[in-house]
């Protein structure tokens, strides 16, 4: 795996855990709807950044072919 896609995974990964802990504080003011609110949340914000990211590592890092042998 390439250095800069190594980099575009973890910069993912960060987005991802950030938009977990804004979830987490998010639906903690609401305490009899922690979960509803939660998932509410978390997943309208790791969906588009998922298909985003998708989109993203297949236009700059296309798959790699390898001849056959």
């Amino acid at each position: 795996m390439d250095f800069y896609k190594k980099i575009a995974i973890a910069i993912v990964d960060v987005v991802v855990l950030i938009q977990l802990t804004v979830s987490i504080y998010i639906a903690n003011s609401d305490l009899d709807n922690f979960t509803p609110l939660f998932f509410k949340c978390f997943f309208s914000m790791l969906v588009p950044t998922l298909i985003l990211a998708c989109l993203l590592m297949r236009k700059y890092f296309p798959r790699e072919t390898h001849p056959a042998l």
